[in-house]
Parts: structure tokens; sequence; C-alpha cells
């Protein structure tokens, strides 16, 4: 063979496996990494929402600005709680109104970039996305590729590097993780937390397997605070600390002191939060436990009332977990992101995988994601995209064993050729890409904002007309808080509530403005406003109809008896008690 050749054949095989085998593969990541961060924050997103990213962002603020965990989305229940610990007759001071609604991790963490624009309070009528949301954006992005880094580790442990290697490839692939990434929602802190949690695990375990006790307790006590500091981001996540105690009691011995550790840790975590949602509220667990009890979400249901009636919510226990489960079990494509490699999971759980390892961590994961449906299924995920939604952080998990288990059958077909094989797993990764592919070969998406019903620039005109001493009530408070900077009482259930609230003053801030927007005017006119749950409302939408047909509104009784419709084509309208939008009160923020 000519030298020329075999130096030839040496640099083709240090670029494949030698010393620049890693170089390139790292390059590689990082350019995809890169490439698909800016194409997603800065061409398809479109600003925050959902109610719940709103909501922590605008909490994210107020600490920033040195408030500590307070809010400015007032909830009649909520209020109805607080005036209760205070006193009856006390008027509520929303300037130090504590949120109890909401896990404290991610609020916290996402206060430290939105410190960089807690100071700026107008938007331009171009600025149809606020930076405040693209930053929240490049967190979550940020959280989401720190965790497939860990993903690979703890994938490495269980397989091998080039398995975990084409698994984080697959993961980097999946729309529906960088979609959430995006939406401002705590899933990406929570796993990142979680990829964390099952890197300790697994050190737990070849501690047992070594039988190093001391290193064994060491690290399951850290998954015990992984797993607090997970359920402190996602407080839904305490279900999946479930399944892993049940795998943990069972596997580690000696089996009491390893779970007792694990949970006196996760406990040590959590409680302090507990604790002080007690001190505000009277209840450990928040506002937030009461979505057990009902079908639909806050906003509609118990949120909206003065008075908890878990007894008249219409909806048992029972049948609710019936039909989550069903439900989730219709959706569970969706809720994976069409990944098929991650659905492969499934089946590679009748697979016995060689290492003891992956074969007992495997049981971990099925009663981690058992125990996460249950949970789900009271706390009942309304989409693909929404904050209940933890089948989200099972992919990276599912997808390295699903790709394990198509890595054998592929085997067993011995095809030695290396090209078939470059074949298959191209073809694994570009069905795991389809989402991803159809979504950016569209380019950016149109309506660029989120329409209906969010419009920043027209939301923030609100704290033009508004000053901080005054509440605005709406239909969707968390946008009004967070773009406007004003407090914002979601819409009471009954109208008569409503005057309560506004003529015996329980609030030292006075409510001047009622704003409704797409987020009640979409819904089905009967079923929602005539009959339905703003049908005590139903006079101001009648009202708001005719408007559109030339007439006057008549208001009746209503003590805001100003009134105009807002962009975009009317479709939101604003009541007030006097014209502020032919007389602002000035033409800078107070």
């Amino acid at each position: 063979m000519a030298a020329g050749d075999v130096q030839v054949q040496s640099a083709v095989h240090s670029l494949d496996q030698g010393r620049f085998a890693f170089f390139i593969r790292a390059g590689m990541f990082t350019v995809l990494i890169l490439g698909l961060s800016l194409l997603y924050l800065f061409v398809q997103f479109k600003g925050l929402g959902t109610p719940t990213a709103m909501d922590q962002a605008q909490i994210a603020r107020n600490l920033a600005e040195g408030k500590g965990f307070t809010t400015r989305y007032i909830r009649p229940l909520a209020l109805h709680m607080i005036q209760k610990q205070q006193g009856e007759n006390t008027q509520v001071d929303l300037k130090a109104f504590p949120d109890f609604y909401q896990s404290p991790l991610h609020p916290w963490i996402s206060s430290f970039v939105v410190a960089f624009v807690k100071g700026q309070t107008k938007l331009s009528a171009t600025d149809f996305v606020f930076v405040g949301d693209r930053l929240i954006a490049a967190l979550g992005i940020l959280f989401f590729i720190l965790s497939v880094a860990v993903w690979f580790l703890v994938l490495s442990r269980l397989f091998d590097t080039r398995l975990a290697l084409f698994s984080c490839a697959a993961v980097l692939l999946t729309d529906l993780l960088w979609e959430f990434s995006l939406s401002g929602l705590p899933q990406m802190l929570a796993l990142l937390l979680f990829s964390l949690s099952m890197l300790t695990t697994l050190l737990a375990m070849e501690a047992h397997q070594k039988e190093q006790l001391g290193m064994m307790i060491a690290w399951l006590i850290a998954s015990g605070i992984g797993m607090g500091l997970m359920t402190l981001a996602h407080g839904l996540c305490v279900w999946i600390f479930l399944g892993w105690l049940i795998f943990a009691g069972i596997y580690f011995r000696p089996r009491g002191l390893a779970a007792v550790a694990a949970l006196a840790a996760f406990l040590l975590v959590i409680a302090p939060w507990m604790v002080r949602n007690y001190q505000v509220c009277g209840n450990p667990f928040g506002l937030a436990i009461y979505d057990a009890f009902f079908a639909g979400t806050p906003e509609d249901t118990y949120a909206r009332n003065a008075q908890v009636n878990i007894g008249g919510s219409g909806t048992s226990l029972q049948g609710k977990v019936r039909h989550g489960v069903i439900l989730q079990a219709e959706r569970i494509a969706a809720f994976l992101g069409l990944n098929i490699v991650a659905g492969a999971f499934f089946v590679a759980l009748f697979h016995p995988f060689r290492s003891r390892k992956a074969l007992m961590f495997k049981w971990c994961i099925l009663l981690m994601w058992v125990c996460a449906v249950l949970g789900m299924s009271l706390y009942q995920p309304e989409a693909s995209l929404s904050a209940n939604q933890l089948h989200v952080l099972f992919i990276p998990l599912f997808v390295g064993f699903g790709m394990a288990f198509l890595f054998v059958l592929w085997n067993r077909l011995e095809l030695g050729s290396p090209l078939f094989r470059i074949i298959f797993i191209s073809a694994l990764l570009f069905v795991c890409a389809i989402p991803m592919i159809l979504r950016l070969s569209s380019g950016r998406p149109n309506p660029s904002v989120q329409w209906p019903p969010y419009v920043a620039p027209f939301i923030n005109i609100l704290g033009d007309w508004f000053t901080e001493e005054e509440v605005i009530c709406s239909d969707m408070p968390w946008a009004v808080a967070w773009y406007a900077q004003r407090y914002s009482l979601l819409m009471p259930d009954t109208l008569r509530a409503f005057n309560n609230l506004h003529d015996y003053g329980v609030t030292k801030q006075p409510i001047r403005g009622l704003y409704l927007t797409p987020v009640s005017a979409n819904g089905k006119f009967m079923a929602d406003i005539v009959k339905g749950k703003y049908r005590d409302w139903s006079a101001l939408y009648l009202a708001w109809a005719g408007m559109f047909r030339g007439q006057k509104p008549q208001l009746g009784g209503f003590p805001l008896q100003a009134v105009t419709p807002l962009p975009i084509e009317g479709e939101c309208i604003i009541f007030a008690d006097r014209d502020r939008w032919n007389q602002p009160r000035s033409t800078s923020r107070e």
C-alpha cells in the first residue's frame, strides 16, 4: 500500500474515531444548537402566550424591584383569603399583596433577567414582542440546552456515549421542547433539575452496587434535594417524586434508611415555602391545591369566587382521574412531541437489557411517569403546550431507551454495512424532526403576535390611562399585570360581587376600569355568555355587541359608564369611571 494511502486512511480514522472526533462532534452540536436557538428566538417567537407564563413573569418583576413574592394579579378568592387573615373589615393594600398560587423557584430565577427591563414601562406601537418576553424565552432556551448536556451524561452512564449522542440529537430536534423553551413556563427549569436528579440517582445506584453505603445515602440525599427544587419549580412535580420514592424504597438497601434520607432532604427543601404559604393564607399548599377539585381552569371556576365550594363543584375525584387518564392516553403522541423514538420506550419496557442498571432504571422511569399521569389527571393539561403538561419532562429518557431498543432491533437484522447504519440513524432523526421541519419551513408565523388575545403595546397603553393607585378588572388580569404593570382583578363570578368590591372599597386601591378581551368574548355566545360562566355579565357583552351596529351602549346602573372599543378592530373594550383615552393623565408613567 502506498504511503499516501496510509496517511489518508490515518487521517480519516482520526476524524471518525481519533483525536479530532470529539471536536468535530462538539462543533456540529454547537452549530445545531446555536442555529436552532436563533431561529426559534428571533423568527418563531411571538411573545408569551399563557396565563401562567405572564403571571410568573410579573411576579419575577416584583422580585427584581425588591417587592418580594407579591403579585399584581388579584384573584377574588385570594383577596377574600387575605382579607380573612387581616380582618373582615380591613382594607387590603395591594402594594404588598402576596402570591400563593405559583411555585416560587422559576419566578425567582427569572427575576435576574427581568431586572434588565424592570424600569421599562412604555412600549411603542411597534413593540409587538416585549423585550421582557424575549429575555424570559432566552432563559428557557438556556435551561433546555443545559439539561441536554446533563441528559448526555445520564444516557452515557446508562448505555454508551454514541447512543447518548444520537439520543440528545433526537431531543434537540423535538419541536415541542423548543416550544416549551419559548413559552415562559417552568417546564424547562424542571427539566434541568430532573436531569440532575436522575444523574445523582444513577450515581446512587452505582454506589449501591459497589456496597458503598455512605456514598449511596449522599447521592440519594442529593436526589431528594433535586426533586425538592423541581417541586418548587413546578408543584405538580411532587407526583414524579412520589414515583421515584417508591422505586428508591424498593431498590436501595437498607430500604427504610434510603427512603427516609431522600424524603427528609425533599421535605427540608419544600417546607419553608409551605410554612410561608400557611402564614400568608392559612393553607400550606396555597391556592393551587383547589385545581384538583374543579374541572376547567381556575380562571373559569373557583378563582373568580369569594368562597370555595368543593362539594358544589360537580366534579368527583374518581371521575376526574378516569377522564384524565383516558384523555392523556388519547393524546400521548402529541404530549411527547410526536417523537417516534420516545414512543418506542413503551415497547422497550419488554426488552431485557443486558445492563442491570438500565434494566432496573427503566422501572424507575415507569413508576415516575405513572405517578405523573395520575397527578396530571387531577391537574389536567389543556393541550400539548400547557402549564400542567409533564410528559415533556420524560422525553429525553424515553428517547434514550427507545433509541437503545431500536438499535438492538437493527443489530439483529445483521446489516453490517456502515452505510446502512448511517441511513437508519438519519431516518430516525429525520422522523423526530418532522414537526420542527414543518414549523421552520413555514418561515415567520402569521400573525407574528399572540393574537388573539394578546398584543403587548395595546395592553401596555392601559398604564397611561390608569395609575399605580388604581385597579383594572379584567378577563386577562395576568396580561394587564405584566404588560401594563397595573393591579388587575380577575372578573368575579357575578356583577354583584364586582359591585361589592367596587362600592365598599375592599382594597385601598379603588377599581376604576373593566377591560374585556377575546379571552371571554371569543366564547360561544349562548353557552358562555347568556347561560354560562359570564351570564351575570351578559348585559355588558350585549352593549358591546350593539356598539358594532352603531348603538349607544346602555349600561344601566353599572358604575363604570365611560366606554370605548380598543384594537384590534374593536375586539377589546374598556369601561372606566371617566373618559381616560381622550384625556390621558400624562405623557409619562408615574
